[in-house]
């Protein structure tokens, strides 16, 4: 067995209310509908703050790839050392230590990855093994986890494992989508890291992947000539609630466990009460959607982080789910 230690995370200067950010939607959106039949989706949202990348009157201005690009590089490395930085401190590991970086992102595109980038930064050895992963969406944090596990086996250094997305570079003001006015009221940017070893205290018993077939519609990107749009399906809490169930029980028990679940949103949330009959550690997931929003792969990093920090014991299924669609579990057991 393998064991997840130094959970860390950082996060952007600043720092909004989500009655602040009503108030920035109000003038974007006022122009071309009626703001008032969306308040709703933001008082609704389950989030009560989260952390932004830029100030808002940044947001307010038709930026392109190449100002989101310059924007997104300079503060995901920037965000991902403070991170790393606490992990290793955590962990009393130097950097020589490490003998793999993985980088999960969904928000950014950088060539070299930024896991180079961050070798350079930092006293890593020359021979690192590297991983930088695209496109796992939510489902990265735990699919990213999983990578480390396969990693992890083939090697006997300890790996680093970092999530950064920030989701916030995505939004364009000028599209008045459905979409984008709820990606507006629910995502927020930050990072986390945590290194995967041979002892620790919180143990990797069992890692699945899983994709359901004919489902790529569901959650993703479209890629326009200003950035990347999002796509998400309102369908996406009816089909967790009735997929996701028959998946965990293929492959797990369920009896006397806790669950480490990726904030999504509230009717994510919702339909997580529902198939795991209410169960008191949900309200982990609760309270991360409420301080930070929805920030995607590092979400339910977040989660495992609060549970460790509240000294949570016992077994414990992890998932999260993203484009594919997919979904990443793990079993874990803190002691």
């Amino acid at each position: 067995m393998f064991f997840i230690k130094g959970v860390s995370s950082a996060f952007p200067k600043y720092f909004y209310k989500q009655d602040d950010i009503i108030e920035f939607s109000k003038r974007i959106f006022s122009k071309n509908t009626d703001f008032s039949k969306m308040l709703k989706v933001y008082k609704n949202s389950g989030v009560k703050s989260r952390f932004l990348v830029n100030d808002l009157e940044w947001y307010l201005k038709k930026n392109d790839w190449k100002e989101r690009s310059i924007r997104f590089k300079k503060s995901a490395i920037d965000i991902l050392r403070k991170s790393i930085t606490l992990t290793l401190k955590k962990t009393n590991y130097k950097a020589k230590d490490i003998g793999a970086i993985i980088v999960i992102n969904t928000t950014g595109i950088v060539t070299p990855s930024l896991d180079a980038e961050i070798i350079n930064l930092l006293d890593f050895n020359n021979n690192i093994k590297r991983l930088p992963i695209f496109g796992y969406g939510c489902a990265g944090g735990v699919l990213g986890l999983n990578r480390a596990i396969e990693i992890k086996k083939n090697i006997k250094k300890p790996v680093l494992v970092c999530n950064i997305e920030l989701c916030s570079l995505t939004f364009r003001p000028q599209i008045v989508t459905k979409e984008n006015i709820i990606s507006t009221a629910l995502f927020g940017d930050g990072a986390s890291s945590y290194i995967v070893d041979n002892e620790g205290k919180c143990g990797v018993v069992k890692s699945i992947d899983y994709s359901w077939k004919n489902s790529l519609n569901l959650m993703g990107w479209s890629v326009e000539n200003d950035g990347l749009g999002v796509i998400f399906d309102k369908e996406i809490p009816r089909f967790i609630k009735k997929e996701l169930p028959s998946v965990i029980n293929k492959f797990f028990s369920i009896k006397k466990k806790g669950f480490i679940l990726h904030s999504g949103g509230m009717k994510i949330i919702n339909s997580y009460k529902k198939i795991f009959n209410d169960h008191p550690t949900i309200k982990y997931s609760q309270d991360i959607l409420s301080s930070y929003g929805n920030v995607s792969s590092v979400s339910v990093i977040l989660v495992l982080k609060e549970i460790l920090e509240n000294n949570a014991k016992g077994e414990f299924i992890m998932s999260a789910m993203g484009p594919g669609f997919s979904a990443g579990l793990s079993e874990l057991v803190i002691k």
